[in-house]
């Protein structure tokens, strides 16, 4: 009987980790420039991440539009994880630059920079003040990345901000799909 029971509490503790898919509708186009305009993100799934950010969904026949908005602190980085199985693992990297890594047998590819041919977003914009760089303000991230890049109806992503440093999820491995969430495409 302890035995039964010490399974059903491993049972229940690891559905309490599981979230349910986000469903992404369809919306209209956005312009991937980092501002969220009153209605650009109206006809999205919209996914709050604590006090953090605004997570947003939504697709046309052709792309997936994501969209990371920040509620607080600005991040001037972002590495978004995508996958559709652990054999098909990338990573979009969005800094000064674009670039993109790609995850095979166990280990991350060096970066191919600007070679993002099927996704685009926001880069951090930088100025020079006659002092020092300055980095303009940023309201988050937007992407618009081509379906054709993972042809399955649902995807894991993973999200690292950096400067300063956020995960969602919180406790996840950029080499372990597993602990990801999950987008399906309606």
């Amino acid at each position: 009987m302890i035995f039964l029971y010490t399974i059903l509490l491993l049972f229940i503790a690891s559905s309490a980790h599981a979230l349910d898919p986000i469903k992404v509708g369809i919306g209209k186009h956005i312009l991937p420039n980092g501002k969220f305009s009153d209605s650009e993100w109206d006809d999205a799934t919209k996914t709050p991440v604590g006090d953090h950010l605004n997570l947003y969904f939504k697709q046309d026949n052709i792309y997936l539009y994501f969209g990371i908005e920040f509620l607080n602190t600005m991040h001037t980085g972002v590495d978004l994880y995508i996958a559709e199985s652990s054999e098909h693992v990338k990573m979009l990297h969005i800094s000064s630059a674009l670039g993109e890594k790609e995850f095979t047998d166990g280990v991350w590819s060096d970066y191919a920079w600007g070679e993002n041919f099927l996704w685009v977003g926001n880069s951090i914009g930088m100025i020079w003040d006659g002092e020092k760089n300055v980095t303009l303000p940023l309201e988050g991230f937007e992407f618009q990345i081509n379906k054709s890049l993972f042809p399955a109806s649902r995807w894991y992503f993973m999200i690292h901000l950096k400067r300063p440093e956020l995960f969602v999820p919180d406790d996840a491995d950029n080499t372990d799909i597993e602990q990801w969430r999950i987008i399906e495409f309606n």
